[in-house]
């Protein structure tokens, strides 16, 4: 048997007393509690309907109790499914239909939004049992989570194929996909990493700063518990918060984005002095890191740097940039390092054909850690794989000759803003119902803060462009959309570059974009009619 919930057994047997998770709500656990607390909420949950088969969707901001109900969903059989909570309840009701939960647990301040997104009057049958989680007062027709009992449910066949979570991501198109995370792709990812490592040892403390509805951020807890690590949890991120706890908590390891890094750079230089000899190594990923910010994060920190490339269905890093290659100015610095374990890579012109080294192309993987496809959508699924069980990622990239992997361009047009990861076919829409708009296109465009920022080009219908306005469009978004999606600027033109076959060359668009970031911020919308 080979799930995480043996693996919480394990090291409750072996390391009952060190501290498993600790969060800035005061909530403390080590692996002896942890694991009794998880078989006491199995049965409660067990009592909501938590059974093989079924699903609990959690929508809750980082806490110590988020992990402590997601593992006791899964010790009672029943699937978890992370849900962001940054959506709008348009965006939600999408999710939770796709998922069809049996309950729902919830931090008190998203009860409002998963009523409105799910409400309790829907057809017999559909309505889940809701209960709040991690403290807050318990809204009417809501459970209390820290109070859920009942007889604990016999221990389910859980194995390395079991699915152990969903994650969720709007596709390309806008709409909700889930991907179904398996027990034994992620121990086994995890305990490659580990390996690659080799100083994660009992109580070495980590930090976590990334969201838990996410994969990096759920991943990286997995992986500190698998090597019996100590959790120490932020609900959201603050760079002062995050210093003062690297000092008061001997921080030795954390995962954060560039832009996070960033962040955390200059709250260290704004301080007059800051003991930071703990850490031991910071990963990174959704970007490559600037030469630059490379440099002041080794000078600021003084650890080791790693980059990992990877996404979620692959359940894994499928390439990794090793502390070696980090020193300033190495040759290799802006590449995704080079092809993890257990994966295959080819490099495939758009017929599907073979590229040689140094050509660029979409790049295919295939390997044990690999999703087998998408929760309830044949289509989707269908769509993603190539002959021969190879996954599209969708990322242009070259290969070197010494196996060094650099991606060229994000899969599909994809914006990272934050480490979130924004479809602009998702905004697209949204942006395409407002009555005076004809067309529109949305692309990222740099931001020193987050790494990058969501723009929208608009054309107006004939006779509507004094009706839009910057402020009206983003205010239109922010009416339906997740605040993080929502355009931070808006230009006005009368046509988009296109293709032969009418495509908009949003490559083209990005160049004119970044011609009127060098020009100054002041020529931003320029092309208005």
């Amino acid at each position: 048997m080979q799930s995480f919930i043996h693996v919480l057994d394990w090291r409750a047997n072996v390391h009952p007393q060190v501290t498993a998770l600790a969060d800035d709500r005061g909530a403390v656990y080590d692996y002896a509690r942890l694991r009794a607390e998880v078989e006491r909420l199995a049965g409660g949950w067990a009592g909501l309907g938590a059974a093989p088969g079924n699903v609990v969707a959690i929508l809750a901001k980082n806490s110590a109790d988020f992990l402590v109900h997601a593992f006791a969903v899964m010790r009672a059989g029943a699937t978890p499914a992370f849900v962001n909570w940054r959506l709008s309840a348009r965006e939600l009701t999408e999710v939770l239909d796709l998922v069809k939960p049996v309950a729902i647990a919830a931090d008190a301040e998203f009860a409002g939004l998963a009523d409105a997104a799910w409400p309790a009057a829907r057809s017999a049958g559909e309505a889940p049992d809701r209960a709040i989680i991690g403290g807050g007062p318990v809204p009417p027709g809501w459970r209390d989570g820290a109070a859920l009992a009942g007889p604990v449910p016999p221990r389910p066949a859980l194995t390395g194929d079991t699915v152990l979570a969903l994650v969720h991501t709007s596709g390309t198109t806008g709409r909700a996909k889930a991907i179904p995370l398996r027990h034994g792709a992620l121990m086994a990812s995890l305990a490659d990493f580990a390996i690659e490592i080799g100083d994660q040892v009992a109580g070495s403390h980590h930090l976590q700063i990334l969201p838990l509805f996410h994969l990096g951020g759920f991943g990286q807890c997995l992986q500190a518990l698998l090597t019996a690590g100590t959790v120490h949890i932020h609900t959201a991120f603050d760079p002062a918060a995050a210093i003062d706890a690297i000092e008061a908590d001997r921080i030795e390891f954390f995962t954060a984005g560039p832009s996070l890094i960033d962040m955390l750079v200059a709250e260290v230089r704004r301080r007059d002095a800051a003991d930071l000899s703990s850490l031991r190594e910071i990963a990174y990923g959704t970007a490559p890191i600037t030469p630059s910010l490379l440099t002041a994060a080794v000078e600021t920190f003084g650890c080791r740097f790693r980059q990992i490339y990877g996404n979620t269905e692959s359940q894994s890093m499928i390439s990794l940039l090793a502390p070696a290659d980090h020193q300033p100015g190495h040759p290799r610095l802006g590449s995704a390092g080079k092809v993890s374990f257990g994966w295959e890579v080819r490099v495939v012109d758009p017929d599907g054909r073979d590229l040689p080294p140094e050509t660029p192309g979409e790049l295919l993987i295939r390997g044990e850690c690999l999703f087998s496809g998408y929760w309830r959508d044949a289509d989707a699924t269908a769509a993603a794989f190539a002959d021969g069980g190879w996954y599209r990622t969708g990322d242009i990239v070259r290969l070197t000759a010494d196996g060094y992997l650099y991606i060229l361009d994000r899969a599909k047009d994809m914006i990272i803003s934050g480490g979130e990861n924004i479809y602009p076919a998702e905004v697209e829409a949204v942006l395409a119902a407002h009555p005076a708009v004809a067309d529109v296109a949305v692309v990222g465009r740099p931001d020193a803060r987050w790494g990058e920022a969501v723009h929208a080009v608009i054309i107006p219908r004939a006779g509507q462009a004094d009706a839009l306005s910057d402020a009206g469009i983003i205010g239109w978004c922010r009416e339906r959309l997740a605040h993080f999606k929502c355009p931070k600027s808006v230009e006005f033109a009368d046509s988009f570059p296109r293709t032969s076959t009418g495509k908009v060359l949003k490559r083209e668009l990005r160049a004119q974009l970044a011609r009127q970031e060098m020009r100054g911020p002041e020529k931003m919308g320029e092309a208005r009619p």
